[in-house]
Protein backbone atom coordinates (compact mmCIF):
# COMPACT_ATOMS: atom_id res chain seq x y z
CA UNK A 1 0.00 0.00 0.00
CA UNK A 2 1.46 3.37 -1.05
CA UNK A 3 1.49 5.80 1.85
CA UNK A 4 3.09 8.86 0.28
CA UNK A 5 5.41 10.01 -2.52
CA UNK A 6 7.86 12.85 -3.02
CA UNK A 7 8.70 14.50 -6.36
CA UNK A 8 12.27 15.74 -6.78
CA UNK A 9 14.66 16.98 -9.42
CA UNK A 10 18.24 15.78 -9.61
CA UNK A 11 19.70 12.77 -7.83
CA UNK A 12 17.58 10.92 -5.30
CA UNK A 13 20.15 8.42 -4.05
CA UNK A 14 20.89 10.23 -0.77
CA UNK A 15 17.20 10.65 0.05
CA UNK A 16 16.42 7.02 -0.74
CA UNK A 17 19.31 5.88 1.49
CA UNK A 18 18.14 8.11 4.33
CA UNK A 19 14.55 6.85 4.09
CA UNK A 20 15.68 3.25 4.06
CA UNK A 21 17.80 3.86 7.14
CA UNK A 22 14.91 5.56 8.96
CA UNK A 23 12.64 2.60 8.17
CA UNK A 24 14.91 0.04 9.85
CA UNK A 25 12.91 0.24 13.08
CA UNK A 26 9.77 -0.72 11.17
CA UNK A 27 11.55 -3.71 9.66
CA UNK A 28 12.42 -4.88 13.16
CA UNK A 29 8.69 -4.82 13.94
CA UNK A 30 7.93 -7.06 10.97
CA UNK A 31 6.99 -4.36 8.47
CA UNK A 32 8.95 -3.83 5.29
CA UNK A 33 8.72 -0.51 3.52
CA UNK A 34 9.81 -0.42 -0.12
CA UNK A 35 10.99 2.78 -1.74
CA UNK A 36 10.08 2.72 -5.42
CA UNK A 37 11.04 5.25 -8.07
CA UNK A 38 9.07 6.62 -11.01
CA UNK A 39 9.96 9.34 -13.51
CA UNK A 40 7.41 11.94 -14.63
CA UNK A 41 8.91 14.53 -16.95
CA UNK A 42 11.78 16.26 -15.16
CA UNK A 43 10.70 14.91 -11.76
CA UNK A 44 11.58 11.68 -10.05
CA UNK A 45 8.98 10.45 -7.56
CA UNK A 46 9.98 8.33 -4.60
CA UNK A 47 7.06 6.29 -3.28
CA UNK A 48 6.91 4.74 0.17
CA UNK A 49 5.00 1.42 0.19
CA UNK A 50 4.37 -1.14 2.91
CA UNK A 51 4.80 -4.55 1.26
CA UNK A 52 5.08 -6.82 4.31
CA UNK A 53 3.45 -6.94 7.72
CA UNK A 54 -0.02 -7.05 9.25
CA UNK A 55 -1.39 -3.65 8.35
CA UNK A 56 -4.33 -3.02 10.66
CA UNK A 57 -5.90 0.43 10.78
CA UNK A 58 -3.95 1.25 13.93
CA UNK A 59 -0.65 0.12 12.40
CA UNK A 60 -1.44 1.91 9.17
CA UNK A 61 -1.97 5.25 10.93
CA UNK A 62 1.14 4.81 13.09
CA UNK A 63 3.40 3.87 10.15
CA UNK A 64 1.98 6.68 8.03
CA UNK A 65 2.69 9.15 10.82
CA UNK A 66 6.25 7.87 11.21
CA UNK A 67 6.91 8.07 7.48
CA UNK A 68 5.57 11.63 7.32
CA UNK A 69 7.93 12.64 10.11
CA UNK A 70 10.84 10.93 8.36
CA UNK A 71 10.06 12.64 5.06
CA UNK A 72 9.46 16.06 6.67
CA UNK A 73 12.79 15.86 8.50
CA UNK A 74 14.71 14.85 5.36
CA UNK A 75 13.09 17.51 3.16
CA UNK A 76 13.57 20.24 5.76
CA UNK A 77 17.29 19.45 5.82
CA UNK A 78 17.42 19.50 2.00
CA UNK A 79 15.66 22.87 1.84
CA UNK A 80 17.84 24.49 4.51
CA UNK A 81 21.07 22.77 3.51
CA UNK A 82 20.84 22.89 -0.28
CA UNK A 83 17.85 24.79 -1.67
CA UNK A 84 18.36 27.80 0.59
CA UNK A 85 21.70 28.58 -1.03
CA UNK A 86 20.12 28.27 -4.47
CA UNK A 87 17.25 30.58 -3.51
CA UNK A 88 19.62 33.24 -2.15
CA UNK A 89 21.79 33.07 -5.27
CA UNK A 90 18.73 33.33 -7.52
CA UNK A 91 17.47 36.37 -5.57
CA UNK A 92 20.83 38.13 -5.84
CA UNK A 93 21.15 37.47 -9.57
CA UNK A 94 17.53 38.37 -10.35
CA UNK A 95 17.09 41.46 -8.17
CA UNK A 96 20.62 42.85 -8.43
CA UNK A 97 21.66 41.81 -11.92
CA UNK A 98 23.16 45.28 -12.52
CA UNK A 99 26.04 44.57 -10.14
CA UNK A 100 29.13 42.86 -11.55
CA UNK A 101 29.59 39.12 -11.06
CA UNK A 102 32.27 39.83 -8.45
CA UNK A 103 30.01 42.25 -6.54
CA UNK A 104 27.10 39.79 -6.62
CA UNK A 105 29.45 37.14 -5.21
CA UNK A 106 30.30 39.44 -2.28
CA UNK A 107 26.60 40.14 -1.65
CA UNK A 108 25.78 36.42 -1.82
CA UNK A 109 28.58 35.55 0.62
CA UNK A 110 27.45 38.26 3.06
CA UNK A 111 23.85 37.06 2.91
CA UNK A 112 24.92 33.47 3.61
CA UNK A 113 27.07 34.66 6.54
CA UNK A 114 24.03 36.45 7.95
CA UNK A 115 22.01 33.23 7.68
CA UNK A 116 24.76 31.34 9.51
CA UNK A 117 24.92 34.02 12.19
CA UNK A 118 22.91 33.26 15.34
CA UNK A 119 22.95 36.91 16.50
CA UNK A 120 19.94 38.52 18.17
CA UNK A 121 19.10 40.24 14.88
CA UNK A 122 18.12 36.89 13.38
CA UNK A 123 16.92 35.03 16.49
CA UNK A 124 13.56 34.22 14.90
CA UNK A 125 15.22 33.14 11.67
CA UNK A 126 18.35 31.35 12.83
CA UNK A 127 19.28 27.89 11.60
CA UNK A 128 17.29 25.87 14.14
CA UNK A 129 14.24 28.15 13.83
CA UNK A 130 14.23 27.94 10.04
CA UNK A 131 14.57 24.18 10.08
CA UNK A 132 11.72 23.78 12.59
CA UNK A 133 9.37 26.12 10.73
CA UNK A 134 10.00 24.38 7.41
CA UNK A 135 9.62 20.95 9.06
CA UNK A 136 6.29 22.00 10.61
CA UNK A 137 4.97 23.31 7.29
CA UNK A 138 5.92 20.13 5.46
CA UNK A 139 4.31 18.00 8.14
CA UNK A 140 1.17 20.13 8.04
CA UNK A 141 0.98 19.71 4.27
CA UNK A 142 1.39 15.93 4.49
CA UNK A 143 -1.49 15.71 6.93
CA UNK A 144 -3.89 16.26 4.04
CA UNK A 145 -1.76 15.37 0.99
CA UNK A 146 -0.08 12.10 0.01
CA UNK A 147 2.14 13.59 -2.68
CA UNK A 148 4.63 16.47 -2.35
CA UNK A 149 6.62 18.02 -5.19
CA UNK A 150 9.54 19.77 -3.53
CA UNK A 151 9.96 22.60 -6.05
CA UNK A 152 6.26 23.45 -6.05
CA UNK A 153 6.12 23.27 -2.26
CA UNK A 154 8.96 25.77 -1.93
CA UNK A 155 7.43 28.15 -4.48
CA UNK A 156 3.86 28.12 -3.22
CA UNK A 157 3.93 27.00 0.42
CA UNK A 158 7.07 28.71 1.72
CA UNK A 159 6.37 32.27 0.59
CA UNK A 160 7.04 33.80 4.02
CA UNK A 161 10.33 31.89 4.24
CA UNK A 162 11.37 33.11 0.78
CA UNK A 163 10.38 36.67 1.73
CA UNK A 164 12.70 36.52 4.75
CA UNK A 165 15.52 35.31 2.52
CA UNK A 166 14.88 38.26 0.19
CA UNK A 167 14.98 40.66 3.15
CA UNK A 168 18.36 39.27 4.18
CA UNK A 169 19.70 39.72 0.64
CA UNK A 170 18.42 43.33 0.66
CA UNK A 171 20.20 43.94 3.97
CA UNK A 172 23.39 42.46 2.52
CA UNK A 173 23.13 44.88 -0.42
CA UNK A 174 22.65 47.83 1.97
CA UNK A 175 25.75 46.75 3.92
CA UNK A 176 27.68 46.33 0.67
CA UNK A 177 26.79 49.86 -0.48
CA UNK A 178 27.71 51.31 2.91
CA UNK A 179 31.04 49.52 2.73
CA UNK A 180 31.70 50.99 -0.73
CA UNK A 181 30.86 54.47 0.54
CA UNK A 182 33.10 53.99 3.57
CA UNK A 183 36.02 52.86 1.39
CA UNK A 184 35.56 55.89 -0.86
CA UNK A 185 35.43 58.11 2.23
CA UNK A 186 38.70 56.60 3.48
CA UNK A 187 40.31 56.99 0.04
CA UNK A 188 39.49 60.71 -0.06
CA UNK A 189 40.73 61.29 3.49
CA UNK A 190 43.97 59.44 2.76
CA UNK A 191 44.51 61.77 -0.18
CA UNK A 192 44.22 64.82 2.11
CA UNK A 193 46.60 63.21 4.61
CA UNK A 194 49.14 62.51 1.86
CA UNK A 195 49.16 66.10 0.58
CA UNK A 196 49.08 67.71 4.02
CA UNK A 197 52.37 68.89 5.51
CA UNK A 198 52.72 67.44 9.06
CA UNK A 199 52.53 70.17 11.71
CA UNK A 200 53.63 68.11 14.73
CA UNK A 201 55.73 65.02 15.36
CA UNK A 202 53.34 63.12 17.61
CA UNK A 203 49.94 63.48 19.32
CA UNK A 204 48.06 61.45 21.89
CA UNK A 205 44.31 60.97 21.38
CA UNK A 206 42.37 60.14 24.53
CA UNK A 207 38.88 58.72 23.84
CA UNK A 208 36.52 58.58 26.82
CA UNK A 209 33.92 55.92 27.52
CA UNK A 210 31.24 58.39 26.35
CA UNK A 211 32.87 59.04 22.97
CA UNK A 212 34.38 62.42 23.88
CA UNK A 213 38.05 62.92 23.15
CA UNK A 214 41.12 65.06 23.74
CA UNK A 215 44.16 65.62 21.51
CA UNK A 216 47.37 66.12 23.47
CA UNK A 217 50.95 66.82 22.52
CA UNK A 218 53.90 64.83 23.93
CA UNK A 219 54.01 67.05 27.02
CA UNK A 220 50.34 66.39 27.80
CA UNK A 221 49.04 69.80 26.72
CA UNK A 222 45.88 70.26 24.66
CA UNK A 223 46.55 70.72 20.95
CA UNK A 224 44.38 73.65 19.88
CA UNK A 225 43.11 74.49 16.43
CA UNK A 226 41.39 77.87 15.99
CA UNK A 227 39.66 76.91 12.74
CA UNK A 228 38.06 73.88 14.34
CA UNK A 229 37.17 75.88 17.45
CA UNK A 230 35.11 78.18 15.26
CA UNK A 231 33.59 75.25 13.37
CA UNK A 232 32.50 73.56 16.60
CA UNK A 233 31.01 76.78 17.97
CA UNK A 234 28.85 77.16 14.85
CA UNK A 235 27.84 73.49 14.50
CA UNK A 236 27.60 72.18 18.06
CA UNK A 237 24.04 70.85 17.60
CA UNK A 238 24.84 69.00 14.37
CA UNK A 239 28.44 67.88 14.65
CA UNK A 240 29.42 64.25 14.47
CA UNK A 241 32.25 64.02 16.97
CA UNK A 242 33.91 61.04 15.29
CA UNK A 243 34.08 63.02 12.05
CA UNK A 244 35.38 66.03 13.99
CA UNK A 245 38.18 63.98 15.53
CA UNK A 246 39.29 62.71 12.11
CA UNK A 247 39.08 66.25 10.70
CA UNK A 248 41.12 67.59 13.60
CA UNK A 249 43.83 64.98 13.09
CA UNK A 250 43.97 65.66 9.36
CA UNK A 251 44.36 69.41 9.99
CA UNK A 252 47.17 68.72 12.48
CA UNK A 253 48.67 66.01 10.27
CA UNK A 254 50.96 64.41 12.89
CA UNK A 255 53.69 61.97 11.92
CA UNK A 256 52.56 59.60 14.67
CA UNK A 257 49.32 59.09 16.59
CA UNK A 258 49.01 57.23 19.89
CA UNK A 259 45.44 56.21 20.73
CA UNK A 260 44.27 55.84 24.33
CA UNK A 261 40.81 54.50 25.13
CA UNK A 262 38.80 53.56 28.22
CA UNK A 263 36.73 51.05 26.28
CA UNK A 264 38.25 49.49 23.16
CA UNK A 265 34.94 47.90 22.15
CA UNK A 266 32.93 51.14 22.15
CA UNK A 267 35.74 53.02 20.37
CA UNK A 268 36.36 50.25 17.82
CA UNK A 269 34.79 52.07 14.86
CA UNK A 270 36.62 55.38 15.27
CA UNK A 271 39.89 53.61 16.06
CA UNK A 272 39.57 51.53 12.88
CA UNK A 273 38.79 54.66 10.84
CA UNK A 274 41.84 56.53 12.18
CA UNK A 275 44.06 53.52 11.47
CA UNK A 276 42.73 53.32 7.90
CA UNK A 277 43.13 57.04 7.22
CA UNK A 278 46.57 57.39 8.82
CA UNK A 279 47.93 54.11 7.54
CA UNK A 280 51.19 53.18 9.28
CA UNK A 281 51.17 56.17 11.62
CA UNK A 282 48.88 54.85 14.37
CA UNK A 283 49.67 52.88 17.53
CA UNK A 284 47.34 51.68 20.30
CA UNK A 285 48.43 52.28 23.86
CA UNK A 286 48.77 49.08 25.83
CA UNK A 287 47.59 50.79 29.03
CA UNK A 288 48.61 53.90 30.95
CA UNK A 289 47.14 56.53 33.30
CA UNK A 290 45.32 58.13 30.33
CA UNK A 291 43.60 54.82 29.54
CA UNK A 292 42.38 54.50 33.13
CA UNK A 293 38.69 54.63 33.93
CA UNK A 294 39.42 57.41 36.44
CA UNK A 295 37.21 60.12 34.91
CA UNK A 296 39.16 62.87 36.69
CA UNK A 297 41.86 62.49 34.04
CA UNK A 298 39.45 63.47 31.26
CA UNK A 299 37.44 66.00 33.24
CA UNK A 300 40.59 67.91 34.15
CA UNK A 301 41.43 68.44 30.47
CA UNK A 302 39.87 71.35 28.60
CA UNK A 303 39.87 72.14 24.88
CA UNK A 304 37.82 72.50 21.74
CA UNK A 305 37.60 68.78 20.96
CA UNK A 306 35.56 67.52 23.92
CA UNK A 307 31.74 67.49 23.65
CA UNK A 308 29.73 67.75 26.89
CA UNK A 309 29.81 64.45 28.78
CA UNK A 310 26.54 62.90 29.88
Amino acid sequence: MKLLSVGLTGTTDDIRARLQKDCITLKQEGFRVAIDEMNKGSYTFLGCNVIEGELSFRNYERIKSLLKNYVASILAEIIIGREEKRLVEKTVNSNYYYFSAEERKVIFDNAMKALDNDSEMYTEFNLSSRRKKVFDQILEYLETQHELVLEGFINFRLKDYKKRLTDIVDNAVDDFMMDLEYKEFIRVLRYFVDIQEPKVEEVHVVISEYGSYKILDTSGKIVNNKELDSFVAESINEINYEDLLVTALISIAPYNIMLHSFDRNSAEHIVETIKNVFDGRVALCGGCHMCSKDKVVIQSLEGFSAPPEV
